[in-house]
Parts: C-alpha cells; sequence; structure tokens
C-alpha cells in the first residue's frame, strides 16, 4: 500500500519545526511528510499554526496545491486536503477505487442507489477493501461550503469544496439546502441576519466561535432562527441590541445547539442570546457569553430549553438576567456557571414557568434567584450559590400561590428577601449548607419541610452528635490476664493486636485468649480532639455471633493508679431491649454497651506495649473476665462509639456518652413513712398573711432527735441507665437557736431489690428480654444496703428560715432492671449544737437517662 504524502514548501524565511512528526521545514525549502496517519496531524501541527513572517508556505496533498498567504493568523485545517470521499456514488465500490484513485484508509463512499454506506478499511493498489456499514449508516446530504474569501454566491456548487464553488454568505447556503445537508462555514466574520436553518438542516462553523462570528447589533430581526431538527454548531453570534429580537430564535419541533458564543454590544443592549417561544425543545450545551449588554442570555416563554454547561464570566455590558423563564416556559440546565458582576439575576423567574438547575455555579453577581411570579416551579440541586445582594429575591407583592421552590444540598449564603407571607404559603423544601462568616455560623439547614427517613418497608435511623461508632483509628489489644502495669503502661500478657479482627464485618473474629480469669480485651482510640488531645469513648458497639457461657464479667478503666470498675449496660440496637449488666449472653446480636462514665470521671491515659510496639498514650477500656467461662463469647465487631443521640430505624431514641441526660425525680414529703419521734412540720412561708403568706403543712417531714428516720420507696424508671449511679439531695429548712455552731448530721441509706415478672436479659441467651421468675429474684434481705454519712447537713452559721439542700452519692444500681424496687431511708444522725429541728420537704433522686422510657 503506498503512503499518502504532503509536500511543504517554504519561502516565509523561518525553518518551521512539526515537533508531533520531528520534521524539520527549512527556512526556504521543502520537504516531504509521508509518515503521518492523516493529513489533520500535519495542518494542526502547533508550530505551523503560528503567524507567518514573510512569504507563503505551499501545500500538496493528492495533486491538490493550496497556498497559504502571510496572514498574521492562525491556519486553520484545510478540510480540501482531508482523505478522499465519495457521497454520491451511484454504485458501491470496488478493489480499484484505491490509492491509486485518490482513496485511503477511513474513505467513505455512500451508494446513493443501493442507500448503503462503505469505509476503506484497505487502500492497497488493486486489492481495495472496503466494508459495509448499512442503510443509512452515513448521512446522505450534502455539504455545502461556506468562505467569506474565496466563496461566490453566483457560482456555488452544493457539495463542492473547490473554488469557485464555494457561497460567500450563510443566508445563500442556507436557502440552497435540503433536509440532511451540513453547511460549513469556514472563518470569518459574517454581519448576516434573518438566517433560517431549513429543517433537518446542519450549519456548523469549520474553526469554531473563537474565529467564526455572525449576527448585526443593529439586525431587525433574529440573527438565527432555527427549524424542526435543526442543528447549529461553533458560532460566535452578535446578539441584536433591540428587545425582543434574538441571536437565535426556535418556535416549533427540536433543534440542538452547541458551541456557541453570545456576545452583546458590551454596554446596555436590550436583546436576547437565546429565545425559545411556541412549541418544541431546544437541546444543547457548551454556551458561553464573552460580552455582555444583552437583556437576557437565555429566555424560554414557553416549551423547553435544556442546555448543559453554560458559562458567564466576567466582561463589559450589563446582563439583566442570565436565564429569563416567563409564561409557560420550562428551562431544565446543568452546569450553569455565572461569575460576571454585571449580571442582576442568575435565574429570573415569572409567569408560571419551570426552571431547573443542576450543579449552579453563581458568584459576583447581584441575585442569584429572583421569583417574580405566583405558581413557578424551581429545582436546584448542588452546587454553590454566592450573591452579592440576595442568593433569594421574592418580589415583595407575590403571595406564594402555587409555588414551588425545592433546593437540595446547594451551598448558599442565607441572604434572603421575602414577603413572609409568601414564604409561608409557597412549597418550600431546602436543605443547603452556609458557610463560616463574620456574621453567620458554618451549618447545614433544612427549611421549609420535616426531614423524614424510612419507609413502612425499610426504616431508617438518625444520629446527632459526635457521629456514629466507627472503626478507623481504633486500637484493640487482647492479653492472657500476667500483664501489669509498669507505671501507666501495660507490659506483659501475651499482648495481641486485634484491630483488624474487632475492625472487620467479615472474614476475622474477636474473642479472649483464654477462658480463665484475668484473661482480658482492651480499647482504646488513636485519634485525637481538635486541640490534639487523646480521644474518649464512652461506649462499644459490638456485634456478636456466638454466646458466651457462664463467667462473669467487669468493665474497667485506668484511673492514673490502678484500674477500676465501672458499671455497663447493654442494650439492642434496633428494639432497644435493656440487657443490664448482663453482657455477652446473646448469639447473633447487635448491641450497645455503655460505660458509666463521664467528663467527671477520674480517667488517666495510659500506654500497651505490645510486642515492643507502643500503643497510646491513651484512654483504655478493658473487658475482664472474673470468673471461669466454659464458652467465650465471639464478636464480629467490636466498634467504639462517640457520644451521640440516636433515633433508630424504628423511631425509638437512645443517647449514648455525654448525650446521655440527668432525670429527676420527686418525692413530695407526704409519702414518708417515720420512725423515732418524728412530727409534722408546719413552717411560715410567703408574706402578708393569706393568701399570700401562709404556714405550710407537711406530714410527717419534721425529725427533731437525733436518730429520726423518715422512709420512701418508687420504681428505677425504664428511662435510666444503670450503668450509672443515682444520685440523693435531701431538701430541707431547720429551726432552732441560732447561729448553728454543730452542724447536723443525716445519713442516706439506699437498697435496690429486685422485682419478680420485671423483664430481664434471657438466661438462655435469647435476644428478646422475659420476666424475672421467682426462683432468679432476690429476697428482700438478700443484699444488704448502701449508706452515706453521716454528712453535715448545714454549716455553721445562721440557717434559719431557708430551703437547704445536701447532695448525697453515689448509689450504685449497676445490674438491676427498670421496674428494680429503690428503698430510701433518711436518719437525722445528729441534731446539732444547737439542737435544730429538720423538715424535709422534699429528696431530689437523679439517674442517668438514655432513653424516654421502656419498648413496646
Amino acid at each position: 500500500m503506498a503512503l499518502p504524502t504532503i509536500i511543504l514548501d517554504n519561502t516565509t524565511g523561518s525553518a518551521i519545526e512539526l515537533k508531533q512528526l520531528a520534521v524539520i521545514v527549512p527556512a526556504s525549502g521543502s520537504v516531504t511528510v509521508s509518515d503521518f496517519d492523516s493529513p489533520s496531524e500535519v495542518l494542526n501541527d502547533k508550530e505551523l499554526q503560528t503567524a507567518l513572517d514573510a512569504g507563503d508556505i505551499t501545500v500538496t496533498y493528492m495533486a491538490v496545491v493550496l497556498t497559504l498567504e502571510q496572514s498574521k493568523a492562525l491556519i486553520q485545517p484545510i478540510t480540501a486536503l482531508d482523505i478522499k470521499h465519495n457521497l454520491t456514488a451511484l454504485v458501491p465500490p470496488g478493489v480499484g477505487d484505491d490509492d491509486a484513485a485518490g482513496y485511503s484508509v477511513g474513505s467513505n463512499w455512500i451508494d446513493t442507489v443501493g442507500g448503503s454506506a462503505y469505509q476503506c478499511l484497505d487502500d492497497a493498489t488493486g486489492a481495495a477493501n472496503w466494508s459495509k456499514s448499512g442503510p443509512s449508516a452515513i448521512p446522505t446530504g450534502n455539504t455545502l461550503w461556506v468562505d467569506p474569501i474565496n466563496g461566490d454566491d453566483g457560482t456555488a456548487v452544493s457539495g463542492s469544496m473547490a473554488t469557485p464553488g464555494q457561497f460567500l454568505t450563510i443566508g445563500a447556503a442556507l436557502a440552497a439546502a435540503a433536509g440532511g445537508d451540513s453547511v460549513i462555514v469556514r472563518p470569518g466574520t459574517y454581519a448576516e441576519s434573518g438566517l433560517t436553518v431549513p429543517t433537518d438542516v446542519s450549519l456548523i462553523s469549520e474553526g469554531g466561535f473563537r474565529v467564526t462570528t455572525v449576527g448585526d447589533a443593529a439586525a431587525v430581526s433574529h440573527v438565527i432562527t432555527l427549524s424542526d431538527g435543526s442543528y447549529l454548531q461553533g458560532f460566535a453570534i452578535t446578539v441584536p441590541t433591540t428587545a425582543s429580537l434574538a441571536g437565535v430564535a426556535h418556535s416549533t419541533g427540536t433543534a440542538t445547539v452547541y458551541d456557541l458564543d453570545l456576545r452583546g454590544d458590551g454596554l446596555t443592549g436590550s436583546g436576547d442570546g437565546i429565545l425559545k417561544t411556541g412549541t418544541g425543545k431546544i437541546v444543547g450545551g457548551n454556551i458561553r457569553c464573552s460580552l455582555g449588554g444583552m437583556e437576557n442570555l437565555l429566555r424560554v416563554s414557553a416549551a423547553t430549553l435544556a442546555l448543559d454547561d453554560v458559562h458567564v464570566p466576567p466582561s463589559a455590558g450589563t446582563i439583566e438576567n442570565v436565564t429569563l423563564t416567563e409564561g409557560t416556559g420550562r428551562f431544565q440546565g446543568q452546569a450553569h456557571n455565572v461569575g460576571n458582576p454585571n449580571v442582576v439575576d442568575c435565574i429570573h423567574v415569572a409567569g408560571t414557568s419551570t426552571c431547573i438547575i443542576y450543579s449552579p455555579n453563581w458568584f459576583n453577581m447581584t441575585n442569584g434567584l429572583h421569583l417574580a411570579g405566583d405558581g413557578v416551579t424551581v429545582t436546584i440541586i448542588g452546587g454553590s450559590v454566592d450573591p452579592t445582594a440576595f442568593s433569594l429575591l421574592i418580589d415583595p407583592a407575590l403571595t406564594g400561590v402555587g409555588t414551588v421552590l425545592v433546593v437540595s444540598s446547594t451551598t448558599v449564603q442565607p441572604l434572603f428577601s421575602f414577603p413572609s407571607a409568601a414564604i409561608g404559603t409557597m412549597q418550600l423544601n431546602a436543605t443547603f449548607h452556609q458557610t463560616l462568616t463574620d456574621v453567620r455560623n458554618g451549618e447545614s439547614r433544612v427549611v421549609g419541610a420535616d426531614m423524614v427517613t424510612g419507609f413502612p418497608e425499610l426504616g431508617s435511623g438518625l444520629v446527632v452528635g459526635e457521629g456514629s461508632s466507627y472503626s478507623d483509628g481504633i486500637k484493640v489489644i487482647s492479653t492472657d490476664g500476667t500483664e501489669t502495669m509498669v507505671g501507666s503502661v501495660v507490659t506483659g500478657g501475651s499482648q495481641v493486636d486485634e484491630t483488624a479482627a474487632a475492625q472487620s464485618r467479615s472474614g476475622s473474629t474477636l474473642t479472649f485468649q483464654g477462658t480463665g480469669v484475668g484473661n482480658a480485651i482492651y480499647f482504646a482510640s488513636s485519634r485525637e480532639t481538635t486541640a490534639g488531645a487523646a480521644l474518649k469513648h464512652w461506649a462499644a458497639k459490638v456485634t456478636q455471633v456466638a454466646a458466651g457461657v457462664d463467667g462473669s464479667y467487669v468493665m474497667e478503666i485506668w484511673d492514673g493508679a490502678a484500674w477500676v470498675g465501672v458499671g455497663v449496660q447493654a442494650s439492642s440496637e434496633v428494639e432497644t431491649y435493656r440487657y443490664s449488666s448482663d453482657v455477652f449472653l446473646r448469639a447473633a446480636s447487635d448491641e450497645f454497651l455503655q460505660y458509666g462514665i463521664d467528663t467527671e470521671t477520674t480517667w488517666g491515659l495510659a500506654t500497651a506495649d505490645e510486642a515492643g510496639t507502643v500503643i497510646g498514650p491513651s484512654y483504655w477500656v478493658r473487658w475482664r473476665i472474673t470468673s471461669t467461662v466454659t464458652t467465650l463469647p465471639t464478636f464480629e465487631t467490636a466498634w467504639l462509639s462517640p457520644s451521640q443521640l440516636q433515633i433508630n430505624s424504628l423511631g425509638r431514641r437512645r443517647a449514648l456518652g455525654l448525650a446521655l441526660w440527668r432525670e429527676t425525680l420527686i418525692i413530695g414529703g407526704n409519702v414518708f413513712g417515720e420512725s423515732g419521734g418524728v412530727q409534722s412540720g408546719n413552717i411560715l412561708v410567703g408574706s402578708g398573711g393569706v393568701p399570700t403568706g401562709w404556714t405550710q403543712n407537711a406530714p410527717n417531714s419534721r425529725l427533731n432527735n437525733s436518730g429520726d428516720a423518715i422512709y420512701t420507696q418508687l420504681i428505677i424508671p425504664y428511662s435510666l441507665c444503670t450503668a450509672f449511679p443515682l444520685k440523693i439531695t435531701p431538701v430541707y429548712s431547720v429551726e432552732g437557736s441560732q447561729p448553728v455552731t454543730v452542724a447536723p448530721t443525716g445519713t442516706v441509706s439506699v437498697l435496690p431489690v429486685e422485682v419478680q415478672g420485671v423483664d430481664v436479659a434471657d438466661p438462655a441467651g435469647g435476644l428478646v428480654p422475659i420476666p424475672r421468675t421467682l426462683a432468679n429474684t432476690d429476697t428482700l434481705t438478700a443484699n444488704a444496703g448502701q449508706a452515706v454519712g453521716p454528712t453535715a447537713l448545714t454549716g455553721t452559721t445562721t440557717t434559719e428560715n431557708f430551703a437547704l439542700s445536701t447532695v448525697f452519692s453515689s448509689f450504685d444500681i449497676n445490674g438491676y432492671y427498670g421496674g428494680d424496687l429503690i428503698m430510701i431511708r433518711f436518719e437525722m444522725d445528729s441534731d446539732g449544737t444547737p439542737n435544730q429541728d429538720l423538715t424535709m420537704w422534699t429528696l431530689i433522686l437523679e439517674g442517668v437517662a438514655f432513653s424516654d422510657g421502656g419498648t413496646l
């Protein structure tokens, strides 16, 4: 197969280096280029595309000679020197339609009689090979060429690229075009208007909008009107300055536009860039405006305008609206980019029109979205809106009736101006992000609509606070129970790094090294706070795949000197079943283990020395076996939990960590039992006599001798987390000679009592709690109570005629359940000096709540 050649004869006086082909054309002389894939590889070479110095370059290809004269302009690819085609043949190609006939690999052949298309696969002399592509695979229309220098409308011939044979004006070429034809326009400036692209005709610039301009600012009609099936690409279009005249107009059928630069007059023109009216649709993309001076860049009064990649960079000239939708028009856009400070409104929506924008990038302009009509529909998805005046401007006279505004996942500064009545009437659903400034916080916001998760068929949860449980940045180590603390370093104990097993959802599991007492698993976070401090964790989320049998466990933290036990409460993730401290009993379960630690807990930093690898210093929690286990529990995952408020997939609320809250139970004086010489209290309160002052009577509330005691009882609320202790605060008054020199003292005693029938963890390992049996219920006298005191109740000062309080803590309820009983006793151990009588107004009982109550 013979190789085609291009001969470059250079008389410019400057050498030309074709860098892609490693060929140098001497300053004066010629060179033959044969090693190329297509002529455009030579003609598009960057060196050949630069301004000429002096003289000419003569290009010869396939017996066609073209002289490139000195022009101080870019040389564009010359289609005349491209691969030879035959688009008007009456018969199929044969073996003789080869390189000798001017054809080459890639040449196209149209058999207009047979209605088939062919492409050359091999141009070997006498043995050409053509592949049949099938009917209508390649358009059968003619190509009409327009050349502003060499064209002649009088001698132009459809399908001819020769000179003469090309058109001088676009208008003449369009008038000669028929359906299926393409009008190719060479670079130049065409001061034409009133052009109509016929049905199914394509109008395409050869060099693109940077070198091909059409239109006239003084035009008295639209520059280009598109018909059904019209295709427009690659032009800079001068927009008329007269109102309601457009650079591109369309009113029926479907038309396509690409790669257009719509240019105003640079001042205050009143025309439109693209105008859509009537019926049908315009689709396309890569629309830009490099020069302002128009009323609207895009205007749709009826039907649909759908464009991707709209760009409006800074330029001279005003633009009232980048996109105006009015009447019943509909605009659909993606990648809508506006950064021109001379733009007033990016989007102006009037009438009952619709505007849908995906991924806007609006900044520096005056307003983002301007609503100028009731009953409009606007959707903005993603992107960023950062105007100088208003992100959302709603005309003050509007009512909002029938208006729908949806904004989703968009970064928007909340610069809003709207009538309150309209914003309350319209259907508004906005979820957006606002960035931090000197006058507002950085926030993600929801306005106008409820946040809804889940469906009846599949629920979804919500986590608020420090995020959900995490595995990234955790460290997990198991030991055999022989480890010791050297200072604050966990040393020895056959430490094994179990982090990967604890993190992984599949393929590996986690358990203790052995069943004996002392075997332990340590958990810590290697992450840090924003201040660079080690990060604490308050709970664990575990997925258990095999149940533990027998044995017992303790949860411990390092307090800086020793490992101390803390409370724990297990609960199921979805159902929020309470299991108290009955941990590791359930297979195939997803549970949270809440530790009884908070910011007031003494928790020291420690370091693990796992096989010489120092881990920490970190805040560690360890699970330790305290009595021999028969079967070890096995975990698929064990992740750490930060502070979070969770509404799970059933809509049940649960808190972990510092999101837990204190719940207060108030016990009035009228419910006390008494022993000793307890009497009713009668104390003057208020002033001015009845009805503004009176004697308050508190039955069984006055303790007037050492040893007097009062009693009460209540159940543990189902909302309490039993990993945390109770706090009891007596509120009282004292009466007696003043001042007090020796304070009276008191002791609070608390006894939690198991209640038969309360739902507890199933000892057999079932996920659903079961009623506690009588056999598994402690008697009233099985356990000793907890006593705090004697504690001084007042200071040594004048304390009469005050309501006073003293805190007694802490009372452990770990291992008990909501519904169990709490017995409470308060005794005045000493009535002080001088002797004081004490009237108990109330006992305040405080626990830590993690949920709203028991489950259904």
